[in-house]
């Protein structure tokens, strides 16, 4: 997996390529952490370069959220593939995860302060 980040106005934007696996673990703890870590961050994760993810992915997803809520800060997941979004849906954390279907619906979710309803998958 690869991980690009760079700074938008009023967030930051990481745009993963390849699959979400056991390889994430270093990249998150290195570069998205850290950005969480701060009181009120604001992080989009676009996932479109990802066509597949695994439990050690999911694992890592969740963790980086989870790092996110305690110190105030939000995480928006975008652009997941079909077979990212229906793991999400399967294992229920389409209702602990926010996830928006394109990069500009996640920016607005963010111009607005809004969050965003669970994501429903057909």
């Amino acid at each position: 997996m690869e991980l690009t980040v760079c700074h938008e106005d009023g967030y930051f934007l990481a745009k993963t390529t390849g699959a979400i696996d056991g390889a994430a673990e270093q990249l998150f703890r290195d570069q998205l952490h850290p950005l969480v870590a701060r009181r009120g961050t604001k992080l989009i994760l676009d996932l479109s370069g990802s066509a597949i993810i695994s439990s050690m992915g999911i694992s890592r997803l969740v963790l980086l959220v989870t790092d996110a809520n305690t110190k105030h800060s939000r995480v928006i997941i975008a652009a997941p593939s079909k077979f990212i979004r229906g793991v999400l849906r399967v294992s229920h954390l389409d209702h602990f995860f926010e996830i928006a279907g394109r990069i500009d619906d996640a920016v607005n979710m963010l111009g607005r302060g809004v969050r965003a309803t669970p994501a429903r998958t057909e």
